[in-house]
Formats: C-alpha cells, sequence, structure tokens
C-alpha cells in the first residue's frame, strides 16, 4: 500500500492546511503559520515516498483504484488513478499522494488559491439568488459543504507561430471628364507574413473537467504563478493530468491559427475587395508547462442533468447556470401577482 503526505504542525503535531487568504500553511489547533518552504522543510520525508517500479499487476490496479495509508488515523484511503491530494474519510485530515506528483507528473508550476471557501460559498448564494428559484435543497448548508476545491491540471503553451496571407485586391478609382464617368480598376497581388509570440496560452489536462467551462473561468494572472510545493496543496483536491499536450495541442491550435490570422488580415487595408485568399500559418516553437490552478467546483444533480457551479479560485471569476424549479418560480409570481391585485384593489377603493 501507498504512502499520503501530511504535512503537520512542527509546534504541536496538528494537520496543517493552506489558507489562501493568507497565502500560508495554518494550524487550526495552535494557531501557528507557516511559508509552504517552512512546512517543506519541517516535513521529514526520509526516503517513503520514493516511488518503485511498478510491477505488472500494480500497473493494471493503479489504471483503476488505489489504496493509500492516512499517516495521521492509518485509515485506508481509496482513490482513482488521477487524484494526487484528498482527505481521509475517517479523520478529515488533507492528504497528498506524492506518488502521483512525481517524476513526468511533477508539476512545474502553481498558481494558489486566493478565494477561500467561505468566499466561493458566499458567492455561490448570490450565483443562485439564495436558492429563491433552485430546487430546495440546492442552496442549503449541506449542499454547499460539497462545494469543493480542486487543482486541475493545465498546459500553459508558449508558442512562436508565422501566419501568411496571400490574395488578390482590387482598387477602383473613378473620374468624371466632360460629360463622361470613368472608373479605374487596378487589381494587386497581396502578401502578408507576421511572426507572432504567444505566451501561457492555457488548456486543462483533465478528462473530467468540461473544457468550454474551464475556458470560460480564465483569464488566470500568470504573474502569480509560483515554482510547484506540495504544502499549497494541503486543504484541496487535486488531480494529475491524463491528457498529454499532444492530446491538448488541437484546441490550443484552434485558438490560435483563427487570432493568428486575424491579425495578419488587419494588415490588409485600403483595397475596395479581396478575392482568392489563402491563409496558413507555421508554428516554428511550441513549449507546454504543465501547471495546476486553483478552481472550486459544485456538481447538483437534477431531473436527470448534471449542472456545475465553477469558481476561479484565484480570481473570482464563475462560470456556470443553476437548475430552476418551474414550480417555485411559478409561485413567486402568483405571491407577486397577488400583492399587486391587492394593491389595485385597495387603490380602487379610494377612488
Amino acid at each position: 500500500m501507498d504512502e499520503t503526505l501530511i504535512y503537520k504542525c512542527p509546534n504541536c503535531g496538528a494537520v496543517l492546511e493552506y489558507d489562501a487568504a493568507k497565502a500560508l500553511m495554518s494550524c487550526d489547533h495552535c494557531h501557528s503559520t507557516f511559508t509552504p518552504a517552512q512546512a517543506e522543510q519541517a516535513q521529514a520525508y526520509d526516503g517513503r515516498f520514493e516511488q518503485v517500479p511498478p510491477t505488472q499487476a500494480d500497473l493494471e490496479f493503479e489504471s483503476q483504484i488505489t489504496a493509500y495509508s492516512c499517516q495521521s488515523c492509518g485509515a485506508e484511503i481509496i482513490a482513482d488513478a488521477n487524484t494526487s491530494a484528498t482527505f481521509c474519510p475517517y479523520c478529515g485530515a488533507a492528504a497528498i499522494i506524492p506518488a502521483k506528483l512525481s517524476g513526468i507528473y511533477r508539476p512545474a508550476a502553481i498558481i494558489p488559491f486566493k478565494i477561500s471557501k467561505e468566499e466561493a460559498q458566499t458567492a455561490f448564494r448570490k450565483w443562485c439568488h439564495d436558492g429563491r428559484f433552485t430546487p430546495k435543497d440546492f442552496a442549503a448548508p449541506q449542499e454547499m459543504e460539497k462545494l469543493t476545491g480542486i487543482y486541475v491540471p493545465f498546459w500553459l503553451f508558449d508558442c512562436t507561430i508565422e501566419g501568411a496571407l496571400i490574395g488578390r485586391g482590387t482598387r477602383v478609382s473613378s473620374y468624371v471628364v466632360g460629360h463622361y464617368l470613368y472608373q479605374n480598376t487596378k487589381q494587386f497581388l497581396i502578401r502578408r507574413r507576421a511572426a507572432l509570440q504567444y505566451d501561457k496560452v492555457p488548456a486543462d489536462g483533465s478528462e473530467r473537467m468540461d473544457d468550454d467551462m474551464m475556458d470560460k473561468l480564465e483569464p488566470y494572472d500568470y504573474n502569480e504563478l509560483t515554482d510547484f510545493e506540495m504544502p499549497y496543496l494541503a486543504g484541496y483536491e487535486a488531480e494529475k493530468y491524463d491528457r498529454t499536450p499532444h492530446e491538448v495541442f488541437t484546441r490550443i491550435r484552434s485558438r490560435l491559427d483563427d487570432f493568428t490570422q486575424d491579425r495578419v488580415s488587419q494588415s490588409v487595408i485600403g483595397f475596395n475587395s479581396v478575392t482568392n485568399v489563402q491563409r496558413r500559418n507555421f508554428y516554428t516553437a511550441n513549449n507546454a508547462t504543465y501547471t495546476l490552478l486553483p478552481v472550486w467546483v459544485h456538481r447538483y444533480r437534477y431531473n436527470d442533468q448534471i449542472y456545475q457551479f465553477s469558481m476561479n479560485g484565484q480570481t473570482g471569476k464563475v462560470v456556470g447556470t443553476p437548475p430552476q424549479d418551474r414550480r417555485r418560480i411559478l409561485l413567486h409570481f402568483l405571491k407577486y401577482a397577488a400583492a399587486a391585485a391587492i394593491v389595485l384593489f385597495a387603490g380602487g377603493m379610494f377612488l
């Protein structure tokens, strides 16, 4: 059985969790705080987490679920192949699985959470108007406790692209001589070429996360990217990527191809018409950096449909559509309609 990594307070031995509001590792027991680097230094690994070459049976089992030992209470934690940080279901301790964050699965960078769970819950209530039009239990306290902070695996691409355009342009001028109007038409071969550099274009590397929703959570402030350290994961869930840069590059290329050609086309001016346009992009350099980005997520099933609330854990941007309970909407409308009728009736009595 593999082991999990739980950061403990050097002062009292209680479990440390990453506090997004303070940007520090915090102990709820003695209220001590530590930087992630201090927590990392205080944690004695003693070689316990070195990855052992797996057997074929290990690989087959790992492809489905894996068992881990909680270092706080000794209970067995079951996690799927993509979970790299989670919670112990018995003692509630935040557990990190170092084996899932080593080698090619070790992120190069991370943006730590800045939005706390309390702030995310407040935004959730505002997003669904305190559950006024949603199913009765949608905004209930037990549902909001299911709001989960997840570090989602992303690939950040740096690309250099040469955009080329070839077409035929027409310029038409008119002039009058006597009683006659003359029109002069000239045709030109148009050639345009521009080299553009794109930095940190994101694409999530998780099969389980909705690509469209992850795109809508942008932008992140990449000035706050920092080198990855495992203490940042304490108190949150995290996934390792299950889609390689090659597999997500189609999404990146679709975005950059259109943007590049728009930029190149903007240089074609002064023509009455442009025809026979041929466009092509040449990717001269590509680099992908494995990064973890913070997302608050809540999923809810209603009428056999999944509704998802997602929030950018750095900026607070919210994406999603809450479920609507038509009965509650109708009752709300009838309530105000009845109130309006009473006001009109009372007003008529005094006319």
